[in-house]
């Protein structure tokens, strides 16, 4: 039998791999252990073992065969390679060749990205279009890389060879480095502290492991003779099964074992390695497994899954809570389908009305919430001057933590989930004209509604625009584009030209408006000049995006001082969600129903009222029933808030459930509910099968975990019966 050249590297290769894998799992199970409290560290060390353990046989078995592929590739083996320096040469150039096919099919994939694919809203199209497009470039790249090392082939030969590499490892070693280099650049660009690196570092702990293993088991005199005196076929066998044997009984794991908890909390990799596993074991491909705490109680039934809508009376558990939903009330009356003029209540509201949205304005930003930058000064004079006119609401949640799913909640008065989508699932999915919206009965009162804007997400074809009497959405950019646009200076003279209209013709208006600069990527005005880097640089740059947003408001609110409609307007200013700083390792928005992604400002001026500081718990959805209250119009029956008119005139409001939702969406796979009742919040996070109670009064921030807590047993059963009967009823109604 004749011994390949490669039969001495790729047994050690895979042998190393295997273990770097194995050891960075054990490693990350120790971090979980440490970093967390709740995880039970034999549930913990069985499945880190059975998924890096798993994943380690997979990745040594490929190291394996690449090396000994690699090795047999080259005539006479590694030592022929280093002897022969033509031989060297050819494969140098070989490299070099690869590394322009690469670097051709990198640019061109970029290019067609960022011109044809980003613009895709449907996520499996721009995975089609993208995969299309690999395959259409894949020759010419090959060709490139083919004329490449032609070109090179004779000036390789100049490439210095040092002695046990040749001028192929060294170029692969300056590969490498350059390789390592550029991605370190990437990331400072991108800012390293707001990626979720965990995985990264699962890989470099696992490649270094790996090495240190093949060194001491194959280049160092004690380990080789160690090896020498191991039966290697018996462990080999020994170990893989043990793997299997742990993947197998940590599959089995309940998914309400504290110790996913603990996972997703403090892991690197291990929350993606699970991740990963219940995908793979989704047999009925709705995305939950019944394996690895996945919840879902009958794989074998696609409508039967956590989160999933559970038809009342019909004996089946579809979300997995235990049991069939009960029927809800069916609605009084029927939505109107008519916009004609309904009586008005004596004595009612009888001005105009202007609604400023401010995009991605946290609650806790404003300055007559303490906040200044720098400490002491102020981002939002404006929005602080008609917060001492009017009522500001300091308990208020959005519906959802992202625009596409809060502003249609908010103008429906409805709750996401109970909302007529035209796709659910897309990220920016249109509004079925089944939907009516709370300026329908407003314009039924008499006031002329208009709606101005400046983004892609305000097209008339949304369905948002429901009621409106004009609609103007010039000068909108791309969904690419909108990231980097300064919308406000284009908006605002249309506002205040529309305004000074109104004052001349006398006519009655509601009128509806959105600032979108406080949203990434956030750009730098000449009249805010920033001054930090990193991420507290990026939310130096937030707040002065609301800065920008607040100086143009003012532009706003000094023409209705200037043409005396101040006198005769209501103003009403919020936030349509929130946005998160790393307090619970999230940045941006709407990825969670955490604090600082749901929590807004809401600010009312009406004119004639009293100003006030209201605390009652409040969510976006009653903003519309309290505006058509407050004209006096007739609600409708489709709208599922609250009027908040008494608290502006100094009463008390009945204690009331605010609900909030994340849908699973192309964008965001994940699938939260919350309820927030008397200063306790409780978030069913369906997609993690976790349940989380905090108590907002001594934890505002939302940091601290009662769920397991004993005395907190009692809140926790009655909010999540709450919770679990909006869950299940929302749709009925």
């Amino acid at each position: 039998m004749v011994v390949q050249p490669s039969s001495r590297f790729h047994w050690p290769s895979g042998a190393s791999a295997f273990a770097g894998t194995l050891g960075a799992g054990i490693l990350d199970a120790g971090l979980v252990l440490t970093r967390s409290s709740g995880g039970r560290p034999l549930e913990v060390l069985a499945l880190a073992a059975g998924l890096y353990g798993t994943a380690g046989l997979l990745v040594g078995a490929f190291v394996g065969w690449a090396v000994a592929t690699a090795a047999a590739a080259v005539p006479g083996g590694r030592h022929a390679w280093l002897e022969d320096r033509d031989l060297d040469s050819r494969a140098a150039a070989a490299v070099l060749g690869v590394v322009a096919a690469a670097l051709f099919m990198a640019v061109s994939a970029g290019a067609v990205h960022g011109l044809f694919v980003a613009e895709m809203a449907s996520r499996k199209l721009a995975v089609i279009a993208t995969a299309g497009l690999t395959l259409a470039f894949f020759p010419v790249a090959a060709l490139a890389g083919l004329a490449c090392a032609r070109l090179v082939t004779r000036h390789v030969r100049h490439l210095p060879a040092p002695r046990g590499l040749g001028a192929t490892g060294l170029l692969l070693v300056a590969l490498a480095a350059t390789g390592v280099l550029a991605f370190v650049a990437a990331l400072s660009r991108a800012d390293w502290r707001v990626l979720d690196l965990g995985p990264l570092w699962s890989a470099l702990a696992a490649l270094l492991l790996a090495t240190g293993h093949g060194i001491f088991w194959y280049a160092t005199v004690p380990g080789r003779r160690l090896r020498a005196r191991l039966p290697t076929r018996g462990l080999r066998a020994g170990v893989a099964a043990a793997v299997i044997v742990l993947l197998a009984l940590s599959s089995q794991i309940g998914e309400t074992s504290p110790s996913y908890a603990a996972i997703t909390d403090a892991s690197w990799g291990l929350r993606l390695a699970l991740k990963l596993a219940r995908h793979l074991t989704d047999r009925d491909h709705d995305g939950y497994s019944a394996l690895f705490g996945g919840g879902d109680c009958d794989d074998s039934r696609a409508d039967v899954f956590p989160g999933a809508e559970d038809i009342p009376g019909d004996g089946i558990d579809q979300d997995c809570q235990g049991g069939d939903a009960k029927p809800a009330a069916a609605s009084a009356e029927p939505a109107p389908t008519s916009t004609e003029a309904a009586p008005v209540r004596q004595g009612a509201f009888s001005g105009n009305i202007l609604i400023i949205a401010i995009d991605a304005l946290r609650a806790d930003r404003l300055g007559v919430a303490g906040y200044g930058r720098p400490p002491g000064r102020s981002l939002t004079p404006t929005l602080d001057a008609l917060a001492q006119r009017g009522a500001r609401f300091t308990h208020v949640w959005a519906q959802a933590p992202n625009t596409p799913r809060s502003f249609p909640s908010l103008v429906t008065s409805r709750y996401p989930s109970e909302i007529a989508w035209q796709k659910q699932s897309l990220n920016y999915s249109n509004l079925l004209p089944s939907n009516h919206t709370f300026f329908e009965p407003l314009a039924a009162a008499g006031l002329h509604p208009i709606g101005i804007f400046s983004h892609f997400f305000f097209t008339a074809d949304r369905g948002i625009s429901r009621g409106f009497a004009e609609w103007s959405n010039d000068g909108a950019k791309s969904i690419a584009d909108s990231n980097k646009d300064i919308p406000s200076p284009r908006i605002v003279p249309r506002v205040i030209a529309r305004l000074r209209k109104a004052a001349q013709t006398g006519e009655r208006f509601v009128l509806w408006t959105h600032l979108f600069e406080p949203h990434s990527s956030y750009m730098e005005h000449p009249e805010f000049p920033t001054s930090l880097s990193g991420v507290q640089g990026l939310e130096e740059k937030y707040d002065y995006e609301i800065a920008f947003a607040d100086l143009w408001a003012g532009k706003i609110i000094a023409t209705l001082q200037e043409t005396k409609l101040d006198r005769n307007t209501a103003v009403i200013v919020f936030g349509d969600h929130g946005e998160a700083w790393g307090e619970h390792k999230r940045y941006f928005h709407g990825q969670d129903l955490t604090e600082e992604q749901l929590r807004v400002p809401l600010l009312v001026v009406v004119p004639g009222e009293k100003p006030a500081v209201i605390d009652d718990e409040v969510g976006l959805i009653d903003l519309g029933p309290t505006l058509v209250d407050l004209v006096g119009a007739t609600p409708l029956p489709s709208f599922h808030g609250r009027s908040l008119l008494a608290a502006l005139r100094g009463k008390p409001l009945p204690a009331r459930p605010i609900f909030a939702e994340l849908l699973p969406s192309t964008a965001t796979p994940s699938h939260e509910v919350t309820i927030i009742e008397s200063g306790k919040k409780l978030t069913h996070k369906i997609s993690e099968r976790r349940w989380e109670l905090v108590d907002l009064a001594d934890d505002p921030r939302q940091q601290k975990n009662l769920a397991d807590h004993p005395a907190y047993r009692k809140q926790l059963d009655e909010l999540r019966a709450k919770l679990l009967g909006f869950e299940e009823r929302r749709r009925q109604n």
